[in-house]
């Protein structure tokens, strides 16, 4: 039987190429946590952005339902104390009820006959306005929402303004 001659090459690894493998794994250990951060703050901006407009669009149309449905001669909007300006509305819906949309801190309330209740929160601003002095049965309702991300990053949505034309 013949033993066969092993070279130097065959016993394992040589400095070049253990140098070339520690070199690759210092470059994905700088940008692998990059990475995860990038995606961690995607994944945030998205699913804020999701829900902002969500709890708006809900919003506007809990307020667009009743409103379009008031008695325009009742409608009130006004400025409560220690919130933005026009950020409250009152009025008498047609079936007698008494209702008041505003702003508390970032939630905004409805309140029926003064039944409150939360129907948005991350609320950042909301304004009540009638874009034309001449024609009472239209009211703009305007909101912005925003919601804290992470770190202090704040995410925010405004809405456009939605005419809400009044029927009665």
């Amino acid at each position: 039987m013949r033993k066969l001659r092993r070279s130097p090459r065959e016993g394992g690894y040589s400095l070049t190429e253990i140098l070339m493998v520690v070199a690759i794994i210092g470059i994905l250990a700088m940008v692998g946590p990059r990475l995860m951060i990038q995606m961690q703050n995607f994944y945030l901006l998205t699913t804020a952005r999701s829900e902002i407009q969500r709890d708006a669009r809900s919003a506007l149309d809990t307020i667009n339902r009743f409103l379009r449905q008031a008695k325009y001669r009742t409608i009130i909007i006004d400025t409560p104390s220690g919130q933005g300006p026009y950020s409250r509305i009152t009025f008498q819906h047609i079936d007698g009820r008494n209702f008041k949309f505003y702003q508390d801190g970032t939630n905004l309330i409805q309140s029926v006959d003064g039944q409150t209740s939360k129907i948005a929160r991350n609320l950042a601003f909301v304004a009540f306005t009638f874009p034309r002095s001449d024609f009472p049965r239209l009211v703009s309702v305007a909101l912005t929402m925003g919601k804290t991300i992470q770190r202090g990053q704040r995410k925010e949505l405004e809405l456009t303004i939605q005419k809400v034309r009044v029927m009665n």
